[in-house]
Protein backbone atom coordinates (compact mmCIF):
# COMPACT_ATOMS: atom_id res chain seq x y z
CA UNK A 1 0.00 0.00 0.00
CA UNK A 2 1.17 3.32 -1.23
CA UNK A 3 2.33 5.86 1.99
CA UNK A 4 1.13 9.62 2.39
CA UNK A 5 4.89 10.39 1.21
CA UNK A 6 4.23 8.52 -2.06
CA UNK A 7 0.66 9.78 -2.91
CA UNK A 8 2.25 13.17 -4.10
CA UNK A 9 4.31 13.65 -7.40
CA UNK A 10 7.34 15.11 -5.63
CA UNK A 11 9.51 13.97 -3.03
CA UNK A 12 10.05 15.88 0.06
CA UNK A 13 13.85 16.99 -0.62
CA UNK A 14 14.58 16.36 3.45
CA UNK A 15 13.47 15.05 6.53
CA UNK A 16 12.60 18.29 7.92
CA UNK A 17 10.31 19.02 4.78
CA UNK A 18 9.55 15.59 5.18
CA UNK A 19 8.25 16.53 8.90
CA UNK A 20 6.69 19.91 7.52
CA UNK A 21 4.29 18.13 4.96
CA UNK A 22 3.39 15.23 8.03
CA UNK A 23 2.07 18.49 10.25
CA UNK A 24 0.24 20.48 7.74
CA UNK A 25 -1.44 17.25 7.23
CA UNK A 26 -2.00 16.33 10.77
CA UNK A 27 -3.91 19.47 10.97
CA UNK A 28 -5.70 19.42 8.24
CA UNK A 29 -6.58 15.59 9.24
CA UNK A 30 -8.00 16.77 12.80
CA UNK A 31 -9.93 19.41 11.52
CA UNK A 32 -11.92 17.00 8.95
CA UNK A 33 -12.77 14.84 11.63
CA UNK A 34 -13.98 17.28 13.62
CA UNK A 35 -11.03 18.25 15.88
CA UNK A 36 -10.68 21.74 14.85
CA UNK A 37 -12.09 24.55 17.21
CA UNK A 38 -12.20 27.97 15.32
CA UNK A 39 -8.36 29.20 16.34
CA UNK A 40 -8.18 27.12 19.27
CA UNK A 41 -5.64 23.83 19.40
CA UNK A 42 -2.33 23.07 18.64
CA UNK A 43 -0.51 20.49 16.76
CA UNK A 44 3.48 20.72 17.04
CA UNK A 45 6.37 18.10 15.67
CA UNK A 46 9.99 18.01 15.89
CA UNK A 47 12.69 16.10 14.28
CA UNK A 48 13.88 13.18 16.57
CA UNK A 49 16.83 14.80 18.83
CA UNK A 50 16.59 17.96 18.51
CA UNK A 51 15.91 21.10 21.33
CA UNK A 52 13.35 22.92 18.73
CA UNK A 53 10.18 22.18 17.29
CA UNK A 54 7.49 23.49 14.51
CA UNK A 55 4.27 25.03 14.68
CA UNK A 56 1.16 26.75 12.75
CA UNK A 57 1.33 30.27 12.89
CA UNK A 58 -0.75 31.82 15.67
CA UNK A 59 -4.39 32.64 15.01
CA UNK A 60 -4.89 30.19 12.34
CA UNK A 61 -7.24 27.66 12.04
CA UNK A 62 -6.21 24.22 11.57
CA UNK A 63 -7.48 24.29 8.05
CA UNK A 64 -5.65 27.00 7.28
CA UNK A 65 -2.19 25.07 8.26
CA UNK A 66 0.32 25.42 5.12
CA UNK A 67 4.34 24.69 4.69
CA UNK A 68 4.54 28.33 4.81
CA UNK A 69 3.02 29.00 7.68
CA UNK A 70 4.96 27.28 9.74
CA UNK A 71 7.23 28.15 12.40
CA UNK A 72 10.30 27.21 14.31
CA UNK A 73 11.06 28.16 18.00
CA UNK A 74 13.17 26.81 20.57
CA UNK A 75 12.09 25.60 23.88
CA UNK A 76 11.80 28.75 25.57
CA UNK A 77 9.63 29.86 22.69
CA UNK A 78 11.93 31.85 21.15
CA UNK A 79 11.34 31.85 17.10
CA UNK A 80 13.80 30.60 15.30
CA UNK A 81 11.70 30.74 11.43
CA UNK A 82 8.93 32.22 10.09
CA UNK A 83 6.94 35.49 9.98
CA UNK A 84 4.09 35.93 12.54
CA UNK A 85 3.29 35.05 15.77
CA UNK A 86 2.89 31.78 17.78
CA UNK A 87 0.97 31.07 20.27
CA UNK A 88 2.02 31.42 24.15
CA UNK A 89 -0.01 28.42 25.33
CA UNK A 90 2.74 25.97 22.80
CA UNK A 91 4.66 26.34 26.82
CA UNK A 92 2.51 23.36 27.32
CA UNK A 93 4.50 22.02 24.79
CA UNK A 94 7.70 22.85 25.16
CA UNK A 95 7.21 21.30 28.69
CA UNK A 96 6.32 18.34 26.99
CA UNK A 97 9.36 18.06 25.01
CA UNK A 98 12.00 19.03 27.72
CA UNK A 99 10.44 16.17 30.06
CA UNK A 100 10.48 13.83 27.02
CA UNK A 101 12.95 13.18 24.64
CA UNK A 102 10.72 10.28 23.39
CA UNK A 103 8.07 12.80 22.39
CA UNK A 104 8.23 14.10 18.42
CA UNK A 105 4.72 15.55 17.97
CA UNK A 106 2.22 16.30 20.72
CA UNK A 107 -1.41 17.14 19.67
CA UNK A 108 -3.62 19.39 22.11
CA UNK A 109 -7.50 19.54 20.82
CA UNK A 110 -11.08 20.68 22.68
CA UNK A 111 -12.33 17.15 22.01
CA UNK A 112 -16.26 17.35 22.11
CA UNK A 113 -16.88 13.91 23.99
CA UNK A 114 -13.67 13.74 25.49
CA UNK A 115 -14.53 17.42 27.08
CA UNK A 116 -17.95 15.76 28.10
CA UNK A 117 -16.08 13.15 30.06
CA UNK A 118 -13.81 15.36 31.86
CA UNK A 119 -16.25 18.17 32.63
CA UNK A 120 -17.82 16.06 34.81
CA UNK A 121 -14.45 14.41 36.39
CA UNK A 122 -15.03 10.40 34.41
CA UNK A 123 -11.66 9.01 32.86
CA UNK A 124 -11.41 7.13 29.82
CA UNK A 125 -13.03 3.68 30.13
CA UNK A 126 -11.66 0.97 28.61
CA UNK A 127 -15.16 -0.31 26.61
CA UNK A 128 -13.80 -0.04 23.44
CA UNK A 129 -10.92 -2.11 21.73
CA UNK A 130 -9.93 0.89 19.55
CA UNK A 131 -9.11 2.48 23.15
CA UNK A 132 -6.96 -0.38 24.44
CA UNK A 133 -4.19 2.15 22.96
CA UNK A 134 -4.83 4.17 26.61
CA UNK A 135 -4.57 0.98 28.38
CA UNK A 136 -2.74 2.17 31.90
CA UNK A 137 -1.40 4.74 29.37
CA UNK A 138 -3.48 7.95 30.15
CA UNK A 139 -3.99 10.99 33.02
CA UNK A 140 -6.82 12.71 34.03
CA UNK A 141 -5.57 15.81 35.05
CA UNK A 142 -7.74 17.95 37.53
CA UNK A 143 -7.05 21.79 35.96
CA UNK A 144 -8.35 24.50 37.66
CA UNK A 145 -5.90 27.26 37.07
CA UNK A 146 -7.48 29.01 33.90
CA UNK A 147 -6.01 28.90 30.42
CA UNK A 148 -2.79 28.38 29.93
CA UNK A 149 -1.24 31.78 28.93
CA UNK A 150 2.15 32.48 29.32
CA UNK A 151 2.87 29.99 32.07
CA UNK A 152 -0.37 30.96 34.19
CA UNK A 153 -2.43 27.90 33.80
CA UNK A 154 0.72 25.60 35.32
CA UNK A 155 1.94 23.94 32.12
CA UNK A 156 4.77 22.21 34.28
CA UNK A 157 1.53 20.62 35.91
CA UNK A 158 0.25 19.20 32.85
CA UNK A 159 3.32 17.70 31.68
CA UNK A 160 4.28 16.33 34.66
CA UNK A 161 0.62 14.84 34.99
CA UNK A 162 0.97 13.31 31.49
CA UNK A 163 4.07 11.80 32.94
CA UNK A 164 5.00 8.64 30.58
CA UNK A 165 1.26 8.52 29.03
CA UNK A 166 0.46 8.25 25.63
CA UNK A 167 -2.25 10.96 26.76
CA UNK A 168 -4.19 12.91 29.32
CA UNK A 169 -7.56 14.04 30.05
CA UNK A 170 -7.50 17.97 31.21
CA UNK A 171 -10.63 18.57 33.02
CA UNK A 172 -13.18 21.36 31.31
CA UNK A 173 -10.83 21.87 28.73
CA UNK A 174 -9.63 19.10 26.10
CA UNK A 175 -7.02 16.68 25.91
CA UNK A 176 -3.21 16.62 24.98
CA UNK A 177 -1.74 12.89 23.00
CA UNK A 178 1.67 12.59 22.33
CA UNK A 179 4.04 10.26 20.31
CA UNK A 180 6.94 9.53 18.87
CA UNK A 181 5.61 10.39 15.47
CA UNK A 182 3.26 12.87 13.86
CA UNK A 183 1.35 10.23 12.81
CA UNK A 184 0.90 8.47 16.07
CA UNK A 185 0.16 11.59 18.05
CA UNK A 186 -2.50 12.58 15.25
CA UNK A 187 -4.12 9.31 15.50
CA UNK A 188 -4.01 8.94 18.57
CA UNK A 189 -5.91 12.08 19.39
CA UNK A 190 -8.62 10.53 16.84
CA UNK A 191 -9.20 7.28 18.57
CA UNK A 192 -9.59 9.06 21.86
CA UNK A 193 -12.35 11.06 20.95
CA UNK A 194 -13.87 8.19 19.25
CA UNK A 195 -13.84 6.05 22.25
CA UNK A 196 -15.04 9.16 24.47
CA UNK A 197 -18.04 9.04 22.20
CA UNK A 198 -18.78 5.44 22.61
CA UNK A 199 -18.16 6.04 26.03
CA UNK A 200 -20.71 8.98 26.43
CA UNK A 201 -23.20 6.85 24.40
CA UNK A 202 -22.57 3.93 26.36
CA UNK A 203 -23.23 5.88 29.60
CA UNK A 204 -26.38 7.30 28.32
CA UNK A 205 -27.49 3.33 27.76
CA UNK A 206 -26.35 1.50 30.99
CA UNK A 207 -23.96 0.56 32.90
CA UNK A 208 -19.60 0.30 31.68
CA UNK A 209 -18.22 -2.95 31.04
CA UNK A 210 -14.57 -2.54 30.34
CA UNK A 211 -12.29 -5.33 28.80
CA UNK A 212 -10.36 -7.40 31.26
CA UNK A 213 -7.01 -6.32 31.85
CA UNK A 214 -5.82 -9.36 29.60
CA UNK A 215 -7.60 -8.38 27.28
CA UNK A 216 -6.93 -4.49 26.74
CA UNK A 217 -3.24 -5.51 26.86
CA UNK A 218 -3.50 -7.85 24.13
CA UNK A 219 -5.44 -4.99 22.11
CA UNK A 220 -2.73 -2.16 22.96
CA UNK A 221 -0.10 -4.25 22.27
CA UNK A 222 -1.22 -5.06 18.69
CA UNK A 223 -3.47 -1.40 17.84
CA UNK A 224 -0.27 0.31 18.95
CA UNK A 225 2.28 -1.02 16.65
CA UNK A 226 3.76 1.73 14.56
CA UNK A 227 2.31 0.53 11.28
CA UNK A 228 -0.94 0.77 12.34
CA UNK A 229 -0.74 4.10 13.49
CA UNK A 230 0.93 4.74 10.00
CA UNK A 231 -1.69 2.99 8.05
CA UNK A 232 -4.11 4.93 9.62
CA UNK A 233 -2.97 8.16 9.28
CA UNK A 234 -2.19 7.48 5.47
CA UNK A 235 -6.06 6.78 5.12
CA UNK A 236 -6.97 9.81 6.78
CA UNK A 237 -5.05 11.79 4.47
CA UNK A 238 -5.91 9.89 1.47
CA UNK A 239 -9.08 11.35 2.19
CA UNK A 240 -8.39 15.03 3.06
CA UNK A 241 -6.28 15.18 0.26
CA UNK A 242 -9.04 14.10 -2.25
CA UNK A 243 -11.46 16.47 -0.27
CA UNK A 244 -9.02 19.77 -0.47
CA UNK A 245 -6.87 19.75 -4.21
CA UNK A 246 -5.68 23.34 -2.97
CA UNK A 247 -3.92 21.40 0.54
CA UNK A 248 -2.16 19.15 -2.34
CA UNK A 249 -1.19 21.83 -4.43
CA UNK A 250 0.31 23.53 -1.39
CA UNK A 251 2.32 20.31 -0.28
CA UNK A 252 3.17 19.58 -3.73
CA UNK A 253 4.95 22.75 -4.10
CA UNK A 254 6.68 22.56 -0.92
CA UNK A 255 7.91 19.22 -1.76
Amino acid sequence: MATVIQLFATEPASDLQRLQRELVLGHHILDREGQGLDIAGHVTARLPGTETFWSNRFRLGFDEAAPAELHEVDLKLKVLSGLGEISPALDLHAAVYARRPDVNAVVHTHAMNAMALSSIGVPLAMIDQQASIFFEDIAFFNEHHGVFLEGEGETDLIAAALGQNRAAILKNHGIVVVGTSVQEAVVGALVLEGAASVQVRAMAAGTLDPLPDAAARQSKSFLGQADIFNWKFDYYARRVLRERPDLREALETQG
